[in-house]
């Protein structure tokens, strides 16, 4: 086998690998379990075994209890208890387990240095030279970046989830205000605005507000909870008021009316100040063509000026 024969060989070998690898990592159907904890989540449910959230989660399962769940003792370790302080309230938001981000964590870092080893063996079949100290770096170095990037997507989908969860509440409370406002009292129009609605966040609230009673919890109560759970403020303002106006008598509907009011005119702020962000990030590369363009009008010119120099 020549050379390019094999450099190309390699090439599809690291291609249909990081393929593998993005197809591990693509979040599989929700199981009866994931649901489950949508409407009662615990944070507990972060030292549960592999099998509810991302497809490397479910497919290596099998491969953890035959070998002594090895995936839960490192979640119930030193190593497990650091995750759990760094990104534990992002895994709670992203529905997935310690276990199943440490599975990730080691395929990708496998993955990412088989790929970089044969990127490395594929310079030395084309001819470059490439010492092993130089290769060993360069492959842990790829596997560090590849384990780096599944801690970013918990990141990212925990700001997701919890910008998607602070709209859904914003909605709620506007459901709330209306209810209110048609004369219902506030702990009715609560529950009936909970079961209005779907998504994560009403199912959420009213799994809260439905188990209650059989924990001895007020309605605020259970808001609150949610509230302090999922750090909304405006929730726990919710049921602040809520909690005036049983037991003191006032008027719920305004005061829901005005936080809803504000969750907007947050939301869209947010909107407005991403948008921004979008723009400056445009920036480099707009400039970056528009430099490329003026120099491919102007290199017949530089070209003419240096032959005539």
């Amino acid at each position: 086998m020549n050379r390019p024969v094999a450099a190309v060989v390699l090439g599809l070998g690291a291609g249909l690998a990081v393929t593998l690898a993005a197809r591990a990592v693509r979040p599989a159907p929700a199981s009866l379990g994931a649901l489950h904890r949508r409407v009662q989540p615990a944070r507990a449910a972060l030292l549960a075994a592999p099998g509810s959230g991302g497809g490397v989660g479910r497919g290596l399962a099998r491969v953890g209890r035959s070998r002594g769940r090895w995936a839960d003792r490192l979640a119930r370790g030193a190593f497990g208890g650091r995750l759990a302080e760094r990104f534990g309230d992002d895994l709670f938001v992203a529905q997935l387990t310690l276990a199943e981000l440490i599975v990730q964590l080691v395929v990708l870092a496998v993955v990412g240095f088989l790929t970089g080893a044969a990127l490395a063996g594929a310079l030395v079949v084309a001819g470059a030279r490439v010492s092993p100290v130089l290769a060993g770096v360069g492959s842990a170095t790829f596997g560090a970046a590849a384990a780096a990037t599944a801690l970013q997507r918990v990141r990212a989908r925990g700001e997701r989830g919890r910008a998607q969860f602070r709209d859904a509440v914003s909605q709620y409370l506007t459901l709330c205000s209306s209810v209110m406002a048609a004369g219902r009292s506030a702990e009715w129009a609560v529950r009936y605005a909970a079961g209005a609605g779907q998504g994560r966040a009403f199912e959420t609230i009213d799994g809260a507000l439905s188990t209650a009673p059989a924990m001895g919890r007020t309605t605020w109560d259970a808001l609150a909870a949610v509230a302090d759970e999922w750090k909304v403020t405006e929730l726990a303002d919710l049921a602040a008021a809520i909690e005036r106006a049983t037991t003191l008598g006032g008027d719920a509907a305004e005061a829901a009316g005005v936080i809803a009011q504000s969750m907007r005119a947050r939301s869209l702020d947010a909107v407005e100040r991403a948008a921004d962000r979008a723009n400056v990030k445009m920036l480099g590369p707009t400039y970056l063509f528009l430099a490329g363009f003026g120099l491919f009008l102007a290199f017949p010119l530089l070209d003419e000026l240096s032959r005539s120099i």
